[in-house]
C-alpha cells in the first residue's frame, strides 16, 4: 500500500481477473473505468474501486489516461473510506466533490444505457412485427420464434429512486460553491457527502449491470431471428432494384485481394499486409494498450499508406473503378469480414449512391488529393505549420535540395501528393479518428459506435451546419476587403467577403473535427481547410459549432498578427485573452462568475482559445434561444465580434441582457452602412451601374 505512479494506457486493474483487496484516491491525472458497454473517467480525488465488492473479482477495469499517481489503501468493505477520508482532512472537500460528480456521470451512464436498450427492443419488437409481411413480399416461408415472444420491455431499475437522482445532479451543477463553503464546514459533512455518493454510486452501478444483463438476454434470445431477417431485408433489396430496373446487390467478396492486386506492390508487401489484416481480424482485443497490439497497429498503418498512393495513381485514369476501390477511397475499407457483412453492404451503397458537392466545398479526401495533384490547389501546411513553398525552402537552406530541385519539386504533382499524404491524410487521418493511441485507417466494425446512416457526413448534411451557422452568427466566415474603383469615384471602401471553407471528410469512424488551416499561404481571402470523419460518431452539430469557434479564433489571430493579444488592438482574441487574464479584478463579475472561470480555466489547462470554443458553443447553441449560459462580459465580448444576424436579434430585442447591447450594434451598423448606402445611391443619381460588390455588402449589414 501508498503511491503508485501509472504511464499513460497503464491497467490499474483489469475486469475478471485481479481480486479487489484495495482502494485507490488519484492524486494525480485520470483514469477511465470501463467495461464492455460503458466507461466514466475518474479524475483527482477520486476513488477507484467504490463500487467494487471486496474479495471478489473486479467488475471495472481502470485504465490510466495521462501519466497518473494513486495512492492505495486497503480495502475490505465501505466502512474503511470514511476512516482513508479523515486521515486526509486537508483534501477532504475534494474527496467530497469528486465523489458527487463521479455520481453525477454514473447517473448519466444509467440513463443512456436504459435509452439503448430500450431503443434495441422497440427495433426488435418493430421488426418482429414487419417479419410475416415481408415473408410474403420476398416469397420465403415464414419461421417460429418462440423465443421471441418471450422478451419483454426493458423495465427501469430503481434501486436508487429518481429525487436521489435529481440530488445528485444538484449537486453537481452546484459544485463550485459547495467545495467552496459547504464541504469545508466540517469533516462530517465531507465524509457524509462521499457516503452519499458512493451509496448513489454502487445502486446505480448495480442498475447499470442489470440493464447490461437484460441486452446480453436481448441479444442471445433474439441471434436466430436478426440472421433471418438479415436475409430477408437482403432478398428485399435485390427485389426492390429488381422492381426499378437497377442490378441486384453485388456481393463483396475478397475485397482485399483486389485491393492489393490493384495497388501492384511488391508481393512481399502485399504479402506482409495481408499477415497484419489476418491477424488483426483474429484479435478480439485489437485495441488494447499492449506492446503487441500497439505494434501491429504501426504496422497496418504504415503500410496502408504504401498502398494507398499506386492505388490512387492509378485510379486517375481508371474509368471503370471497382467497388472495392471506391469504398477503400471513401471509408478506408478493406474487408468485408473486419466491416462486417450489414457495414459492408451499407458502405458499397453509400460508395455506389456518392455525388459530389456541387459547390465544391465538401470534398471527400480523395477528392483533394485529386485538388492538389493536379495542382488545382496547393498542400496543406506540416505538423510544423510550413506550407509547401515554406518547407521547400527550409530543405534548400539545410542543404537536403538545391535551388534546381526546389523550383523542380514546386509543381511536381507526385511531390506534391506525397507531402499531402504525410501530412494532411496521415496526421488529420488520426486527428479525427480521436483515440490517437489505438488509431488504425483501415474501417473496422468495432468502431462503429452510432448506425452509419446516421454518422455518414453528406455534402448536404455538412452544407446545413454551414447555413444553420450563417443562419445565428452571419458573419463567421467572412474577410474584411477593400473595393477600389476609380474610374467610378470610389478609392477605397471595406465590404466583408463570405468565403465558405473547404471541409474535407477523412475515410474513418471519429470523433473529431479540427480546423487544419484558416488560410492557404499569405492571403486571407483563400478558403480555411477543416477536416472532419466522414463517419462522425459524436453529437455533429456541436462539433460543428466547435469547429467554427476555432475558426473565428484562429482567424482573429492571423489577421491582427503580432497585436493578436494586444488589448490596445481590440479585437475577439485580444479583449477574450484580457478578459480571462484579469477576471480577478473585474468589478463586473460576481464572486460565482469568477469561482466558474476558475473552474473553467483549470478544466481547459489555462488554455484561453479552449475557453473560447466551450462560449461559442453556449453562445450559439443556448443564448441564441433565449437560454442564458453566460455571464455579462463573456456575452458582451462575443456580440461585439460574433453578432447574431437579425432574425435572432429580433428575437432577443425584449431581453434585458441584450438590449442594450443590440441598441449599441444597430448604431454602429448605420454608421458602417452609411458610406456603402451613399456610395450606391451616388452612382444611381448619376445613373452608373452599381457595382455587384456594393450591393452584396448593403445586404450583409443588413441580416
Amino acid at each position: 500500500m501508498g503511491i503508485l505512479k501509472l504511464e499513460k494506457g497503464q491497467i490499474l486493474h483489469k475486469a475478471g481477473t485481479d481480486e479487489v483487496n484495495s482502494i485507490e484516491v488519484i492524486i494525480k491525472g485520470s483514469l477511465k473505468v470501463s467495461n464492455t458497454n460503458t466507461d466514466i473517467t475518474l479524475t483527482v480525488g477520486g476513488f477507484a474501486g467504490a463500487v467494487e465488492k471486496p474479495g471478489k473479482p473486479y467488475i471495472y477495469t481502470y485504465e490510466a489516461l495521462e501519466e497518473t499517481a494513486v495512492y492505495s489503501y486497503p480495502f475490505e468493505s465501505l466502512d474503511d473510506i470514511p476512516n482513508i477520508i479523515r486521515s486526509n482532512p486537508k483534501i477532504a472537500p475534494i474527496l467530497a466533490s469528486t465523489a458527487i460528480s463521479s455520481a453525477s456521470s454514473v447517473c448519466a451512464v444509467f440513463d443512456q444505457e436504459y435509452d439503448i436498450a430500450l431503443g434495441e427492443y422497440e427495433q426488435l419488437m418493430a421488426d418482429y412485427a414487419d417479419y410475416p409481411s415481408l415473408c410474403i413480399k420476398v416469397g420465403e416461408p415464414e419461421k417460429q420464434f418462440p423465443e421471441m415472444d418471450e422478451i419483454i420491455a426493458p423495465e427501469k431499475p430503481r434501486r436508487i429512486p429518481e429525487w436521489a437522482i435529481n440530488y445528485c445532479r444538484s449537486l453537481k451543477d452546484n459544485e463550485a460553491p459547495l467545495k467552496k463553503v459547504f464541504y469545508p464546514l466540517s469533516m462530517d459533512i465531507a465524509v457524509g457527502m462521499v457516503m452519499t455518493s458512493f451509496t448513489i454510486y454502487n445502486g446505480l452501478s448495480e442498475d447499470v449491470q442489470e440493464i447490461n444483463a437484460y441486452r446480453k438476454n436481448l441479444s442471445k434470445k433474439a441471434t436466430a431471428f436478426r440472421q433471418t431477417m438479415k436475409m430477408i431485408r437482403a432478398k428485399l433489396d435485390d427485389l426492390e432494384r429488381s422492381e426499378s430496373g437497377g442490378e441486384p446487390t453485388t456481393t463483396i467478396v475478397n475485397a482485399l485481394t483486389t485491393i492489393l492486386a490493384y495497388s501492384a506492390v511488391p508481393p512481399e508487401t502485399a504479402a506482409k499486409f495481408e499477415e497484419h489484416i489476418s491477424e488483426f481480424k483474429a484479435n478480439e482485443n485489437r485495441y488494447d494498450s499492449s506492446d503487441e497490439a500497439r505494434a501491429l497497429r504501426r504496422n497496418i498503418t504504415t503500410t496502408f499508406y504504401e498502398i494507398f498512393t499506386p492505388c490512387f495513381l492509378k485510379s486517375l485514369t481508371d474509368e471503370n473503378l471497382p467497388i472495392e476501390l471506391k469504398m477503400f477511397f471513401m471509408f478506408g475499407f478493406v474487408d468485408e469480414e473486419l466491416a462486417g457483412e450489414k457495414n459492408t453492404t451499407i458502405l458499397c451503397n453509400m460508395a455506389r449512391s456518392y455525388t459530389p458537392d456541387p459547390d465544391g466545398n465538401v470534398l471527400l479526401l480523395y477528392e483533394w488529393l485529386k485538388k492538389i495533384y493536379m495542382l488545382e490547389a496547393d498542400p496543406s501546411k506540416n505538423e510544423f505549420d510550413q506550407d509547401w513553398p515554406t518547407y521547400l525552402r527550409e530543405q534548400k537552406t539545410s542543404g537536403s535540395i538545391n535551388e534546381v530541385q526546389m523550383e523542380a519539386m514546386m509543381n511536381n504533382s507526385m511531390k506534391r501528393l506525397e507531402f499531402e499524404i504525410h501530412n494532411l491524410f496521415s496526421l488529420g487521418n488520426r486527428m479525427t479518428f480521436g483515440r490517437i493511441s489505438s488509431f488504425v485507417p483501415v474501417f473496422d466494425s468495432q468502431n462503429v459506435l452510432r448506425p452509419l446512416d446516421m454518422a455518414y457526413l453528406t455534402s448536404s448534411k455538412v452544407n446545413s451546419y454551414f447555413e444553420k451557422i450563417r443562419s445565428i452568427d452571419y458573419s463567421v466566415f467572412c474577410r474584411q476587403a477593400v473595393f477600389s474603383d476609380p474610374e467610378i469615384g470610389i478609392t477605397q471602401l471595406y465590404y466583408d467577403d463570405d468565403i465558405t471553407p473547404y471541409m474535407i471528410l477523412m475515410p474513418n469512424v471519429g470523433s473529431r473535427a479540427s480546423l487544419w488551416q484558416e488560410i492557404d499561404g499569405k492571403n486571407r481571402r483563400t478558403k480555411a481547410r477543416m477536416i472532419v470523419s466522414i463517419f462522425n460518431t459524436e453529437n455533429t452539430e456541436e462539433s460543428m459549432i466547435k469547429l467554427f469557434g476555432e475558426f473565428r479564433w484562429e482567424m482573429c489571430k492571423t489577421v491582427q498578427g503580432v497585436h493578436w493579444n494586444d488589448v490596445t488592438d481590440p479585437s475577439l482574441t485580444s479583449m477574450y485573452c484580457d478578459y480571462l487574464q484579469f477576471f480577478k479584478k473585474n468589478s463586473a463579475l460576481s464572486s460565482e462568475n469568477k469561482e466558474k472561470l476558475r473552474t473553467d480555466l483549470k478544466k481547459f489547462s489555462n488554455n484561453y482559445k479552449n475557453v473560447f470554443i466551450a462560449d461559442y458553443l453556449a453562445y450559439i447553441k443556448f443564448e441564441s434561444n433565449s437560454s442564458p449560459r453566460l455571464n455579462k462580459v463573456a456575452r458582451e465580448i462575443l456580440f461585439t465580434f460574433c453578432p447574431f444576424s437579425k432574425e435572432v436579434r429580433e428575437k432577443l430585442g425584449d431581453n434585458p441582457q441584450y438590449t442594450e447591447l443590440i441598441n449599441h450594434y444597430a448604431a454602429h451598423i448605420n454608421n458602417v452602412a452609411k458610406p456603402v448606402s451613399n456610395a450606391i445611391h451616388k452612382l444611381k443619381k448619376d445613373e452608373i451601374a452599381v457595382p455587384e460588390v456594393l450591393t452584396r455588402q448593403l445586404e450583409h449589414l443588413q441580416k
